[in-house]
């Protein structure tokens, strides 16, 4: 038995499949984009750099954007296999709140606060 109602689930797969698509969307728009730009011909060497920022800018969007197209695609698996909205470290179920504003996490608010804290501290050493 799901500690979620069928309302609320209905509700996030609808919000997961609304996030998917505007990512594709992006995707679709982007690679219009680098098209066009690719037309352009640029000899001053700030429109060169800018372009090349542009472009860094961009790739790093699209980077972050798959990683959560990745993240939406494995709540959906959780919602047809049914656990969805249980945090993957404690099992116990993730708060509404933190699901409404991000229906794809995978982790209580507890745990996703130790694993950025981890993050951190050994980001910390590698520098």
């Amino acid at each position: 038995m799901s500690d979620f109602s069928k309302k609320f689930i209905e509700k996030q797969q609808k919000r997961l499949l609304e996030a998917r698509e505007q990512i594709l969307e992006n995707f679709k728009n982007f690679n219009k984009e680098a098209k066009d730009d690719g037309k352009n011909i640029f000899t001053e060497e700030g429109d060169i750099a800018q372009q090349y920022l542009d472009q860094k800018l961009n790739i790093s969007l699209r980077e972050k954007d798959l990683y959560t197209l990745k993240e939406i695609d494995r709540a959906l698996q959780k919602i047809d296999d049914g656990t969805y909205g249980y945090c993957e470290e404690s099992g116990e179920p993730i708060e509404e709140k933190r699901l409404e504003k991000r229906p794809w996490a995978r982790l209580s608010l507890y745990y996703a606060e130790l694993e950025e804290r981890e993050r951190q501290r050994y980001s910390k050493r590698a520098i």
